[in-house]
């Protein structure tokens, strides 16, 4: 295997980003530190991308394969095994799809440099408009919010995560946790679901 090839202080590095891989479904070129709205580099994606063939050939002999999303600078994994996929609650899948809209919405007015930040209490008023949820307590949030940081598909900047004035980046791993055509299906149901209930109450 070219991994053979390597020291063992490289070695061990592409055992520990495997497993950061397995664990956070996501690697970004750029990652931000709480209290910080500045990006700075990832060094481990640095290092998969100067380790790539070696660590792709390690993942395929365990069934994974490792992808690079170019364009949005982002690692991550596929795999044909069932239960390798990640399995969210409801709320979770709902905060999914508002962040993915939002992300969308914003990303056009992004600043010069691409970021694009939100705060809670936009989740959750996206969530109301979508008709997705009647109510959504602090520890559902705070739940949520820190299931999706750790698959590092939000960070966050300021505050705790169950408050509605925390603020948020979005990272664009979002973009292939929640395709757009998945994102335009569930939005389309929403809004017919939304209708029968009002015909029903007509």
């Amino acid at each position: 295997m070219i991994s053979d090839e390597y020291d063992a202080a490289d070695q061990d590095k592409i055992r520990e980003i495997c497993q950061e891989l397995f664990h956070n479904n996501y690697i970004t070129e750029y990652i931000f530190s709480p209290n910080e709205s500045l990006k700075k580099a990832n060094i481990h994606y640095s290092f998969v991308m100067s380790h790539y063939a070696a660590m792709e050939e390690l993942l395929d002999r365990c069934g994974w394969r490792l992808c690079h999303d170019e364009r949005s600078g982002i690692l991550y994994l596929t795999s044909e095994y069932a239960s390798a996929k990640v399995i969210l609650s409801k709320v979770e899948s709902y905060f999914l799809l508002a962040i993915r809209i939002l992300y969308d919405e914003k990303k056009t007015r992004a600043s010069a440099s691409g970021e694009v930040f939100i705060t809670v209490r936009d989740i959750v008023e996206q969530l109301t408009t979508l008709g997705a949820v009647n109510q959504i307590t602090k520890q559902e949030r705070e739940k949520a919010l820190r299931t999706l940081s750790n698959k590092h598909i939000v960070a966050r900047l300021k505050g705790k995560l169950g408050e509605l004035d925390t603020r948020l980046a979005i990272l664009p791993s979002v973009v292939c946790a929640i395709s757009a055509e998945k994102t335009k299906a569930v939005r389309e149901m929403l809004s017919a679901s939304e209708s029968d209930e009002e015909d029903e109450e007509e």
